[in-house]
């Protein structure tokens, strides 16, 4: 499925209810759902962790980290009584609501996809680990016969992090860490020495050494800020800070001024035949 990696990337992503993209403009002044937040964000993480068991490419792990955060970490809680949050509304005068019917179609999708945090986090094969999502978190496994842990403490998104290892008896293997896209400048530590290997975004960079207990992994991802189209329709751009994606009343009202332009040029084409 590489068209998740070459096709263009917009701040609000790919997975949307939508035959095709130009009817956003459409859909932020005349309707009120979209897309079916829970659903796209469970869809997307089983399919970009089996493309990055497969591939180990860790820009499925950047698509991955981008919806938790811009969605699905966004979603008002299930309710006992059934009370889903089952749209994303992209309406100019959208608010978070519970869906009108109980225990809707689908509605066991967030629970889910809260239960794969834990499994997108790391990927294990015989030579070591690869860390995928920056969250709090421990990891054990068994590294040829010993005791291993790897344990990120962090309790919040930062742009320093943290890992901490600890094994039964000293042990040698690769750990790789996902140095995001966006990450450009991106430093590592191991003991509070640079790693002899320069970090290069949208990439793993792995660390092979013996590995003992109490050794101190530092990330340093500096969150770069900048501008990205709202859709391929809506060119509006989105202010972008690391892997977050920040919205405004000034983008809303320029996004419903370049939804009537778009849509005025298309009628226009339509009646000139082109």
């Amino acid at each position: 499925m590489p068209f998740l990696l070459v096709a263009p990337q917009f701040a609000t992503k790919p997975f949307l209810s939508l035959p095709f993209a130009w009817q956003l403009p459409h859909l932020s002044s005349q309707r009120h759902s979209s897309f079916e937040r829970p659903c796209g964000s469970y869809a997307h993480f089983k399919l970009t962790r089996c493309l990055l068991r497969v591939t180990r490419d860790a820009r499925y792990g950047d698509s991955m980290e981008r919806v938790m955060y811009n969605t699905v970490l966004g979603a008002k809680p299930l309710q006992t009584d059934g009370s889903t949050f089952y749209y994303s509304d992209y309406n100019i005068k959208a608010r978070k609501v519970y869906s009108d019917r109980r225990w809707a179609c689908c509605s066991g999708t967030l629970p889910q996809a809260a239960a794969d945090y834990r499994i997108n986090g790391y990927l294990r094969d015989t030579h070591g680990v690869r860390v995928n999502l920056y969250i709090p978190s421990t990891l054990p496994w068994t590294q040829d016969g010993a005791d291993v842990s790897v344990r990120n403490p962090s309790i919040r998104f930062d742009r320093h992090i943290q890992f901490q290892t600890a094994t039964s008896s000293p042990k040698d293997f690769i750990l790789n860490f996902r140095i995001p896209s966006w990450a450009e400048g991106a430093a590592l530590f191991v003991n509070g020495k640079r790693a002899s290997e320069t970090p290069v975004p949208g990439s793993f960079a792995a660390i092979q050494r013996q590995w003992k207990t109490a050794d101190c992994i530092d990330l340093d991802l500096p969150p770069r800020k900048r501008l990205e189209p709202w859709t391929r329709a809506i060119q509006t751009p989105s202010r972008c800070s690391a892997v977050r994606l920040f919205c405004s009343r000034l983008a809303n009202r320029c996004r419903r001024l370049r939804a009537g332009s778009y849509w005025l040029q298309r009628r226009r084409r339509s009646i000139a035949g082109e």
